[in-house]
């Protein structure tokens, strides 16, 4: 069996090159036990999974997942005990993003003007240009945001409420109360502020191409 490495840049042209069109993003890493549901099917999710629309990510006890748009745009971290579905649509050779947090906690940094990004939950709709921001939301849907970088907007389902959360704060929502106050150092846990430090210079995996030759891919990211 014939094995090729190649050496790739993580740009959207190398993604067009060798995933599949219907790839909307790719698992950067996999850590401990991470189910994929893909159309009621589930299935253990490793280290260089391509996702499509409407993938749905749960993460166990002791485990969690980072997933990078094929755009290049942005970086999702899923924590333990998290679930999020992967949602998105290409519109004017753009991919938004509009994926939603069904429990859990996730960290994201998003580059500006690559389309939208928004992060949907049970009580508010998290809207993103560019920035770093971490959500939490609990089994009742109170969702709390983290702005690390630059300014996030959150928006109420329940009411009109929304609110521009800047770099060093934090709010907090059940759906129609929003309270916009300082982050403190308490907030952000040992585990936490791990998990969103852990670098990934490069990862491989193994695709088949048309013919069913196999061909391990190594991307290096910059």
């Amino acid at each position: 069996m014939k094995k090729i490495i190649i050496i790739i840049t993580l740009i959207l042209v190398a993604f067009s090159l060798i995933f599949a069109q219907d790839t909307v993003a790719l698992t950067l890493k996999v850590k401990g036990d991470v189910k994929l549901d893909r159309a009621g099917k589930n299935s253990k999710i490793k280290t260089g999974e391509m996702l499509l629309n409407n993938d749905q990510l749960e993460s166990k006890e002791d485990s969690y997942a980072a997933v990078k748009f094929v755009d290049g745009s942005s970086i999702v971290k899923l924590f333990p005990n998290s679930i999020l579905r992967i949602k998105t649509e290409k519109k004017e050779n753009q991919l938004n993003k509009k994926s939603y947090l069904q429990v859990g906690n996730l960290w994201s940094k998003v580059i500006k003007k690559t389309g939208v990004f928004e992060i949907e939950t049970p009580t508010t709709v998290v809207s993103v240009k560019g920035t770093n921001f971490l959500l939490k939301v609990d089994e009742n849907g109170f969702t709390e945001l983290y702005t690390l970088e630059g300014k996030v907007k959150i928006s109420n389902k329940k009411n009109s409420k929304s609110t521009i959360v800047t770099a060093g704060n934090k709010a907090k929502s059940d759906g129609k109360n929003l309270e916009v106050s300082k982050t403190e150092k308490s907030d952000l846990d040992k585990e936490i502020l791990q998990i969103i430090e852990d670098e990934m210079n490069s990862i491989r995996f193994e695709i088949k191409d048309e013919d069913g030759e196999s061909k391990n891919i190594k991307i290096d990211f910059e």
